[in-house]
């Protein structure tokens, strides 16, 4: 039999249909709650207040990491996610952020770090390889490439951390969302 899958979905009833396409796409996701994103000390963030980072609300409507004006702390933020077991390490994972700013007063921008980590393979550099990247007033999705190079097998973790950069004496940032995306391993080599 040869053809598309279009094709082959005439023979399989349609939630046959989607577990096939969610079995032979390439794409992975590990979605990262912000509730998992700490100070880089791992310090938890709380409500936002004063001048430290934390959680709020925008117009009682969504929540954010709010990195307020003049930050005195929670500049730099981290998590650690474990890695998919079906990550084909051959392929660069990335670090996707959704970041914006109140106004644009400042020129602020978003670096990342991201630090591999095994069984007896710590202390790892860096294997991200994006630059900083520039914070637009609107929300606009920021991407961190790594590299393959120096990337751990499953299991292993990633220990990211996002550093604002810039000075923030006029406008504060928000973090709507943090997740990776990475290539599936689709067959045992």
């Amino acid at each position: 039999m040869s053809g598309s899958l279009n094709e082959l979905a005439r023979f399989i009833s349609a939630p046959g249909t989607e577990a096939l396409k969610a079995l032979l796409n390439t794409k992975g996701f590990v979605p990262v709650s912000l509730g998992d994103v700490t100070q880089v000390d791992g310090t938890a963030l709380t409500k936002q207040a004063t001048t430290v980072a934390g959680y709020s609300q925008i117009a009682s409507k969504e929540t954010v990491i709010n990195i307020p004006v003049n930050c005195s702390a929670g500049e730099s933020l981290g998590f650690v996610v474990p890695t998919p077991i079906d990550l084909d390490i051959k392929f660069p994972v990335e670090v996707h952020a959704l970041v914006g700013k109140t106004a644009n007063n400042d020129a602020l921008t978003l670096d990342c770090e991201v630090y591999p980590v095994g069984v007896g393979d710590v202390a790892n550099a860096d294997i991200q390889a994006t630059a900083a990247t520039a914070i637009t007033q609107a929300a606009s999705e920021l991407t961190f490439t790594c590299s393959t190079t120096g990337m751990l097998a499953p299991p292993s973790v990633l220990s990211v951390v996002l550093a604002l950069g810039g000075t923030n004496d006029q406008d504060a940032t928000y973090i709507y969302g943090v997740w990776l995306e990475y290539t599936k391993l689709l067959l045992n080599e």
